[in-house]
């Protein structure tokens, strides 16, 4: 019984032969016309009139359509301003966290090397640089989320980077679960930020082994796929690497599914997850000028796809690994310029055992005096945010314009949105921190060679 013979059989038998009688038919179908896409509002009336009942049907549709999308639109605005209020407090913190966090990994790692091999210290130290390298990558997972990391995007092909991450797949699934990759013939190479994608990679397939406690199977999609205009809503159209990560999973309801991408929700028990994963490989993807869509019904399991933007270049071959101590020892004078008293003390110690000379500055007007005094500075080294008035930036722009050759290298907790901000994206070479001695021999070296 649908509706309108529902309504029929609650008023009296003679005033629907009536009532019937005086619809026509045209109207009886549009009253009748219910599908999945589209529901005919109507508002009903009725009333005694005279022997008979008098029943008005005035049409609502583009009424309850109308708050409907208004409804959509405010809740969409209020998931807009709520992400937007994270990332703004993620780039507030992530400069001063990055900061202690420096201090601590760096002092820490100058205690390792100070320390016997079988020192208890050095393994104490180890551990104690290890809670802060995570701490690291909790502050990039926030950074990642709200837009605000510095990407380094490439062309990559997508299944290769799965099959050279597989061992480290199937580990993160477990032995009880099946791992299974399917790739076209003839995949095109995709732009992103290949460590980034890793990360995606493995925050997707950690989840998938989640999902499946008692075993399944985890299968990895990689496709080629061409969206027209309005294929999916809100991406632009164009040539796509899709990613697809399925699992045979317990599934998530529908509450849970609109919930999934918000910072620190999780369906794991405390302990167990931050809330961060889902959030990081949507923020990454986004800024990748990709998008995200997820599928998942409970009991079914839970597919993940990534549609990475199609590359029109070529990937370069794998670049050769430079070890560390490979690297010739440093030479040359610094210029460290850094704000932060305890920041300055660690860098100026790593890069003395580099082998470099360094002079310090606090703040920006103090080492453009430097820099016309004469003294010869091979490289500039500074914090791009800093106090009184000038950034890293405008140091290094005023240094080159000085002249004499000085190289620049920069330095930021929050690497990307502070260079945004000042329109230098890839104005100047940057080691985010916390960076790590290594990482900061590499730069350095490599600043250093630039012609």
């Amino acid at each position: 019984m649908n509706l309108w013979e529902a309504f029929l059989d609650a008023i009296d038998t003679d005033i629907s032969i009536q009532f019937r009688e005086a619809m026509s038919e045209q109207r009886l179908a549009s009253f009748e016309k219910f599908c999945p896409r589209r529901v005919i509002w109507y508002a009903i009336n009725a009333f005694p009139s005279g022997q008979g009942l008098a029943v008005f049907f005035r049409d609502i549709t583009e009424h309850k359509h109308a708050v409907e999308t208004r409804r959509l639109i405010e809740e969409q605005l209020h998931q807009s301003q709520k992400m937007e209020a994270v990332g703004q407090l993620t780039s507030g913190v992530a400069h001063d966290f990055n900061n202690l966090l420096m201090v601590i990994s760096g002092n820490l790692e100058l205690i390792e090397d100070r320390a016997a091999d079988s020192d208890s210290v050095r393994q104490l130290a180890a551990a104690a640089r290890q809670a802060a390298d995570r701490g690291a990558k909790l502050t990039a997972q926030l950074l990642a989320f709200s837009r605000r990391q510095r990407l380094n995007p490439k062309a990559v092909y997508a299944d290769q980077l799965v099959r050279d991450f597989q061992g480290l797949i199937r580990r993160a699934v477990g032995e009880g679960c099946e791992v299974k990759l399917v790739a076209d013939d003839r995949l095109w190479p995709c732009h992103v930020d290949s460590a980034q994608l890793e990360a995606a990679l493995l925050n997707l397939t950690l989840n998938g082994g989640d999902a499946m406690p008692d075993g399944g199977t985890l299968k990895i999609e990689v496709r080629n796929v061409t969206l027209g205009e309005d294929a999916i809503a809100g991406v632009a159209c164009g040539s796509y690497v899709r990613l697809s990560v399925k699992d045979t999973g317990c599934g998530m309801a529908p509450e849970t599914l609109d919930r999934v991408f918000e910072p620190f929700f999780t369906t794991k028990e405390v302990g167990r997850g931050t809330g961060l994963g889902l959030s990081m490989v949507y923020g990454f993807v986004r800024q990748s000028a990709g998008h995200v869509a997820i599928e998942s019904a409970v009991g079914v399991g839970t597919t993940v796809s990534l549609y990475l933007p199609k590359s029109t270049q070529t990937p370069d071959a794998e670049a050769e690994v430079v070890q560390m101590q490979a690297l010739p020892a440093g030479s040359g004078l610094i210029l460290v310029v850094e704000d932060d008293d305890d920041v300055l003390k660690v860098t100026s110690a790593m890069l003395t055992e580099l082998g470099y000379q360094i002079l310090c500055a606090r703040n920006g007007t103090d080492a453009i005096q430097m820099l016309k005094s004469g003294k010869g500075f091979d490289l500039l080294f500074s914090d791009v945010s800093m106090p009184q008035g000038m950034s890293g930036v405008e140091l290094a722009r005023e240094a080159k314009r000085l002249g004499n050759g000085i190289k620049v290298l920069l330095t930021s907790g929050n690497a990307g949105d502070v260079l945004a901000q000042h329109g230098a994206v890839d104005e100047f070479p940057i080691i985010s921190k916390p960076f790590r001695r290594a990482d900061l021999a590499r730069c350095l070296g490599l600043v250093m060679r630039e012609a």
